[in-house]
C-alpha cells in the first residue's frame, strides 16, 4: 500500500531547519534521498550550524505530494515526528 508522505528518490524534497528561538537558520531542496533522515542529515551538513541539532526543529516538505512534518532529534540521535 502506498502513503501520501513516502519519499520516493525523484521527489523534491525542502528542509527547513527552525533555530530553538523559532528562527529559520537554514532552508535547502534536493533530490535523490533514500529517506526522512538523510534529507535532513544533507541540510545539517550544508548549513554549518552554531547550535546543537538537537535543540532545533526540522520542517520537510515533499515538494512533490504537498505532504510536510515537523521532526526533532532526540537525545540519542534518532529522529521524532513532532504530533
Amino acid at each position: 500500500m502506498e502513503t501520501a508522505d513516502r519519499l520516493r528518490l525523484e521527489n523534491q524534497v525542502t528542509v527547513t531547519i527552525i533555530g530553538p528561538d523559532g528562527t529559520t537558520l537554514y532552508s535547502a531542496k534536493g533530490k535523490g534521498f533514500h529517506n526522512i533522515e538523510e534529507a535532513i542529515n544533507a541540510a545539517i551538513n550544508d548549513a554549518n550550524l552554531e547550535v546543537n541539532p538537537e535543540n532545533c526543529v526540522f520542517d520537510v516538505s515533499n515538494d512533490s505530494t504537498d505532504v510536510s512534518h515537523r521532526y526533532r532529534i532526540n537525545a540519542h540521535g534518532h529522529l521524532k515526528l513532532i504530533v
